[in-house]
C-alpha cells in the first residue's frame, strides 16, 4: 500500500504494468474490493489486466463475477486467451456450473486453445467437479498429458464408484515414465481404502517408502486406508512413526478405533490429542462422539457434547445425528426425540435415519413412523428407509402395513440395488453380483 501511494504521488499508477501488478497484489492479499477499485480507475487495459481481474475474483471466491467478467471483457473488444480460460475454469468447477463450463469449452475449441496443456487440465478438473467424469476422460484421451492430468483423474476416480480406474491410472503413470507425486499417492490410497484393497495398499505403501520422503498427507492417507481395511495395528505403527502429527492424523485414528469398538483407546487418543496441544476441531468431536456411540458410552458422549455447547462450538447436523444414534442405541428414544424437537436447524436425513435405526432396534413403531415420514419426504427414492419401516411392521405382525410400505417404495421409484462382492485374482479386483461369471480368471498385471 505504501508503494501504491508512492506510485500515485509520482503519477505512474496509470501505467498499465503497474496497475496490473497492483491488482495482482491486492487480489493475493485478499483485498478484492481494492483490486476492483484499481481496475475501475484504469484508462487503458490489456488482456493481462482482464486475466488478473478474473484471477482476483476466482481467488476471492467470487465465482459468478469471474464468469460475468469474461462476457464484459469481450464486450469491450478484448479477446480471451488460454490464460483467461485457465483462470476461470476452477471457478466454474467450484460452483459445478456445467452450462458455463461447456460454453468455455466450446470457446476454447473455436479459438484453438483446447489442446493447450493448461487449458485441457483445467477442463478435465472442471468436468470432474461437475460429476462428468466421462467428459474428463474424453479430454484426457485426446490431449497432451503431464503428471497433473493423471492426478486430476486419479483423485476424481478415487472419490467415485470407479476406484479401480484410479488404480489403473496410477500404474499407467509409471509405464509412460511420469513421476508419482504426493497427489498421486494420496489419490490411489484413497481408492484402495474405498475398495478395501489391502494388498495393493501395502504395495503402494512400500513403493512410496522406496521412492519418496515422508509426507503428512500421504501418512494420513495410509492411516485412512489401514483403518478402513480393519488393520488398526498397522495404522497405529504408521501413526507412531509420524513425526509431526496434525489434527487429521489424530481424527483418523480416533475414528478407526471407534469403528472397531475400542472405545477406551479412542477416548484416550482424544484426550492425548488435547494434551499435545493440537488444535482439534469439529471433526475431532464427531470422531469421539461416534466412538462413544459405537461403544455405548452414553454418559461420556453426553459430556463431550455438552462440552461443545459450553465452549460455544456450534454442532453440525452430523454431531446431532451422532447424539441421536448414541441415545437411540441405549434405548433412550424419548431423549433423542427431545433433541430433534429442540434442534436449531432443520433435521436432515442423517438425523432422521439415526432415529429410525434406533426405533428398529427397540421396536418403537410410533416414533419409527414419524422418522420414516420425514425420510420419505427428504429421500423418496432411498429404498433402505422403506425396508426398515416394512421390517418393523413385519416383526410386529402388521403384514398389511408392511406390504403397503413396500408398495409405496415401488410407487416412489425406490429400487434395492443388488449386492456385489470383490475378489482378488492375480492382483486384479473384479466386482461381481449373484449369478455372474468371470470367463478369464487371470489377467496380466499392468505394472
Amino acid at each position: 500500500m505504501e508503494i501504491h501511494g508512492y506510485s500515485i504521488r509520482r503519477s505512474i499508477n496509470s501505467d498499465v504494468f503497474v496497475s496490473n501488478c497492483l491488482i495482482d497484489l491486492y487480489a493475493k492479499s485478499r483485498y478484492s474490493a481494492r483490486a476492483s477499485n484499481v481496475f475501475e480507475t484504469m484508462e487503458r487495459r490489456s488482456v493481462v489486466t482482464w486475466n488478473v481481474m478474473v484471477a482476483n475474483f476466482v481467488l476471492n471466491k467470487q465465482e459468478l463475477e469471474a464468469i460475468r467478467l469474461i462476457t464484459t471483457m469481450q464486450a469491450h473488444g478484448e479477446h480471451p486467451n488460454s490464460i483467461t480460460f485457465t483462470n476461470v475454469l476452477p471457478a466454474i468447477g467450484r460452483i459445478s456450473s456445467l452450462f458455463h463450463g461447456k460454453e468455455i469449452h466450446a470457446a476454447s475449441i473455436r479459438k484453438g486453445f483446447s489442446f493447450d496443456l493448461y487449458v485441457s487440465n483445467a477442463l478435465m478438473d472442471m468436468y470432474a467437479k461437475c460429476c462428468c467424469l466421462h467428459m474428463s476422460r474424453n479430454i484426457f484421451k485426446t490431449s497432451a498429458k503431464d503428471e497433473v492430468s493423471y492426478n486430476i483423474l486419479i483423485t476424481s476416480y478415487s472419490q467415485s464408484e470407479h476406484c479401480l480406474e484410479a488404480m489403473d491410472l496410477f500404474l499407467e503413470m509409471a509405464r509412460v515414465a511420469l513421476k508419482h507425486d504426493i497427489v498421486s499417492f494420496t489419490g490411489v490410497l484413497s481408492a484402495c481404502a474405498n475398495l478395501f484393497a489391502i494388498k495393493q495398499g501395502k504395495e503402494i505403501h512400500g513403493f512410496f517408502i522406496r521412492t519418496s520422503h515422508s509426507h503428512i498427507f500421504v501418512a494420513n492417507s495410509l492411516l485412512d486406508m489401514y483403518t478402513k481395511c480393519g488393520k488398526i495395528n498397522i495404522a497405529r505403527r504408521v501413526f507412531n512413526q509420524v513425526p509431526d502429527k496434525d489434527v487429521v492424523s489424530w481424527n483418523t485414528m480416533i475414528l478407526g478405533y471407534g469403528m472397531l469398538g475400542e472405545v477406551d483407546v479412542a477416548v484416550d487418543l482424544f484426550e492425548s490429542m488435547r494434551d499435545s496441544g493440537v488444535d482439534y476441531d469439529l471433526v475431532s468431536y464427531l470422531a469421539v462422539l461416534s466412538a462413544c456411540s459405537h461403544g455405548g458410552r452414553v454418559e461420556r458422549g453426553l459430556s463431550y457434547f455438552n462440552e461443545m455447547l459450553a465452549r460455544d462450538i456450534k454442532p453440525t447436523n452430523m454431531h446431532y445425528a451422532c447424539m441421536i444414534d448414541l441415545l437411540g442405541r441405549a434405548g433412550r428414544i424419548k431423549e433423542a426425540v427431545e433433541i430433534i424437537r429442540e434442534l436449531p436447524n432443520e433435521a436432515d436425513a442423517n438425523i432422521w435415519g439415526s432415529l429410525l435405526g434406533a426405533c428398529k432396534i427397540h421396536g418403537n413403531i410410533g416414533f419409527g413412523r414419524w422418522a420414516a415420514k420425514h425420510l420419505f419426504e427428504l429421500k423418496p427414492e432411498h429404498c433402505g428407509y422403506y425396508m426398515l419401516l416394512s421390517n418393523m411392521y413385519a416383526e410386529l405382525g402388521k403384514w398389511e402395513e408392511a406390504n403397503e410400505t413396500r408398495e409405496l417404495m415401488k410407487l416412489k421409484g425406490g429400487r434395492k440395488n443388488p449386492g456385489c462382492s470383490w475378489v482378488e485374482i492375480c492382483d486384479q479386483i473384479p466386482a461381481f453380483a449373484v449369478g455372474e461369471k468371470i470367463e478369464d480368471t487371470c489377467w496380466d498385471h499392468p505394472s
